[in-house]
């Protein structure tokens, strides 16, 4: 092998064109979602891109995730509103119930991610998010996992020491797509981001046609090094040393691919309890000591 071959450099792969298939595959349903509204559908128009932002996530994550648009439910049976995208773990019984018409109804716990995903911007969409992690929040519960967890098959084991900074390893982590931003303004969400509980927020608002509205640390920026927060709400405490800013692109494919890419980091790094199902069949079927008799008594 001649010195001039083993000195070349390999050649560097621009991944983030791999993401143009998909990006134009949601352009399509963009551009459906334009037609149908017009025809008069609003209802059928909507969900367009709801379907091709799952299909995307489908095709994308290994076999482990399974995708639904459904409701989460907790043990005590309180359920959310139906959610546009939900990321569950396959294997940890994900689905409750599914109906005839197809809702599904999955378990709390096995829950990784939930998203919001609009055709176009609109300043209500932030409030209503809110609001909506705000009652999930309050009515909706199930256990933290300790970050002193190590999830080692089985059941695990406990370390003396946590493995994260965090509070615990379960994050529901939650974000907003929005595919046509032509009307989005700062405006409209500043009041929100200083004066919500970082919790309450989206840890990602996709802006399709602009970029990723995400969580920094302001000290690492000032040294040059883009530190994103995938978790605020483990920083409210500390708001003054980070702040929400937009990650601008120019290319559709590069908002998506982003996006992809830090669910994917969560996906990867949380670690979710496991339902228990008698707990949910106590509560689905009122199973309690008034409903009981004993063999020996007959």
């Amino acid at each position: 092998m001649s010195d001039s071959k083993k000195d070349k450099d390999f050649k560097k792969l621009s991944i983030d064109t791999f993401f143009n298939f998909e990006a134009d595959g949601i352009d399509i349903a963009q551009n459906q979602v334009k037609l149908i509204h017009n025809s008069g559908d609003i209802y059928a128009s909507g969900s367009q891109l709801e379907v091709a932002i799952r299909n995307f996530f489908k095709k994308k994550l290994p076999e482990k995730y399974y995708i639904s648009n459904g409701h989460i439910i907790d043990n005590s049976l309180s359920t959310s509103p139906q959610l546009d995208l939900i990321i569950a773990d396959n294997f940890r019984t994900p689905i409750l119930y599914k109906t005839f018409d197809e809702t599904e109804y999955l378990t709390y716990e096995s829950i990784y991610s939930y998203a919001e995903i609009k055709s176009s911007w609109n300043k209500k969409y932030i409030e209503d998010f809110v609001t909506t992690k705000e009652r999930l929040d309050k009515f909706l519960t199930r256990e933290n996992i300790s970050p002193q967890f190590l999830d080692a098959g089985g059941k695990g084991i406990m370390l003396n020491i946590p493995t994260t900074t965090n509070n615990y390893k379960n994050p529901l982590f939650t974000f907003m797509f929005i595919g046509d931003s032509s009307t989005f303004s700062f405006e409209h969400i500043k009041d929100y981001y200083n004066n919500t509980n970082w919790k309450y927020l989206p840890n990602i608002i996709c802006l399709y046609d602009k970029g990723l509205i995400v969580n920094i640390n302001k000290a690492e920026l000032e040294n040059k090094i883009f530190k994103v927060n995938l978790y605020p709400e483990f920083l409210t405490n500390n708001r003054d040393a980070n702040e929400w800013i937009l990650l601008k692109f120019d290319k559709k494919r590069s908002s998506l691919g982003t996006l992809y890419y830090m669910v994917l980091e969560h996906l990867n790094t949380c670690v979710l309890g496991s339902p228990n199902m008698l707990n949910y069949l106590q509560n689905i079927f009122e199973i309690n000591p008034n409903n009981i008799d004993y063999i020996n008594e007959f």
